[in-house]
């Protein structure tokens, strides 16, 4: 990772990440996240048991699917959301209630940069609360390090988080 970087340096406010391999699938690259579909790309721990349908609905519709895993198939879901839904929090409440299983997910939009949405249901989901900065994290160790105070989302709960502008001499 860090030779990746010091080819393409990161430049932004906000982004998001996960650490582990995706539940469906090898343990390899095209399944690693985020996972992408348009401009959004998401991140998501725990399982989608409906993913398989929602993959042919949505291939159907014309996505292409370039993983074996659940989480691409709520990214492609979320993108076709947004066609009728042009926020994102708003979008990402018309998904979750396609999404039968658990997830506690995470998303980020170009279109929408200074923002971070998330939902939880039967997979933890905890905010870690900083200084001028906020963290996500499906479990509070995770966060130890960088903070000590937290919000923990309950069963359902959709967050959004957005950055605070900065103007200069401020």
């Amino acid at each position: 990772m860090e030779q990746a970087l010091a080819g393409e340096p990161l430049v932004g406010r906000l982004g998001i990440a996960h650490t582990r391999w995706a539940t469906h699938g090898a343990p390899c690259e095209r399944n690693a996240h985020p996972h992408f579909s348009g401009d959004l790309a998401v991140v998501h721990n725990g399982i989608i048991e409906n993913h398989e349908a929602l993959r042919e609905q949505l291939k159907g519709q014309g996505y292409v699917f370039t993983s074996d895993t659940d989480t691409e198939v709520i990214a492609h879901l979320l993108n076709h959301k947004l066609k009728d839904h042009s926020d994102l929090t708003t979008a990402l409440k018309a998904t979750v209630k396609e999404l039968h299983g658990a997830y506690g997910l995470a998303v980020v939009s170009a279109s929408q940069p200074d923002r971070v949405v998330a939902a939880r249901s039967g997979s933890p989901l905890v905010i870690g609360l900083g200084l001028g900065e906020n963290f996500l994290a499906s479990d509070q160790l995770a966060l130890r390090q960088v903070t000590d105070r937290f919000m923990y989302l309950e069963e359902g709960d959709i967050a959004t988080f957005a950055a605070k502008a900065c103007k200069s001499g401020t």
